[in-house]
């Protein structure tokens, strides 16, 4: 009955070696294959972030190209108009000037004062950008009243720069001149104001070469 005993263990022990030797392997082959798995699912993940933050950068550069094309024609016709950019002080003389000898007027004096930020009445979100104003005081004689508006036609037109009319005051000079471009039958005083945009910090925008 031992002999029978012993015997039967020898058989059973080789079968259960060669069973822990599979699941032994199987345990390798499964650990291996979770560690690949794992191996591989965060080389996915790695490549999927770089390949959406290249996606991404490339949607920005095409975007800010986009915005380049659709708003830089704008930029340079508001850099041009005086509107961007430096002021044109000069160029408002030399048309005040001009438009006093084209319209004939008696006289005309200014004063142009210092720029100053611009503070609206309204919310305004300007971001990286400050609305600056030049306040200007004309006081003009004139023949009559039509004379006014070509003055303020003559520098929208060709002033560079945008302005609006914050004041003005018509009074009779008291005599009726006529059509004496010496003397004038009323006189005009007025306020404008001219509008400038800068960057926040108070430096000028300049257009690109």
């Amino acid at each position: 009955m031992k002999a029978e005993n012993k015997l039967d263990w020898s058989v059973l022990q080789g079968s259960v070696i060669t069973f822990v030797v599979c699941i032994a392997i199987s345990a390798t082959l499964v650990g291996t294959r979770w560690y690949y798995k794992e191996k591989m699912h965060r080389e996915y993940q790695m490549q999927k972030s770089r390949f959406q933050s290249i996606s991404n950068q490339y949607l920005a550069v095409d975007q800010e190209e986009k915005l380049i094309r659709d708003f830089y024609p704008k930029f340079v016709e508001l850099y041009n108009k005086g509107i961007i950019g430096q002021e044109r002080r000069l160029t408002w003389i030399e048309t005040l000037n001009n438009a006093e000898d084209r319209i004939k007027l008696p006289s005309i004096t200014y004063d142009i004062a210092s720029q100053t930020k611009y503070t609206p009445d309204y919310s305004l979100n300007t971001g990286n950008f400050q609305i600056y104003t030049s306040p200007m005081k004309l006081n003009m004689n004139l023949l009559h009243e039509g004379d006014l508006k070509k003055m303020l036609d003559t520098l929208s037109t060709n002033a560079p720069g945008i302005y609006n009319v914050s004041n003005c005051k018509l009074r009779p000079s008291g005599q009726i001149i006529l059509d004496n471009a010496s003397k004038g039958n009323i006189t005009a005083e007025c306020e404008l104001k001219w509008f400038n945009i800068k960057k926040s910090d108070g430096s000028e925008i300049k257009l690109s070469s």
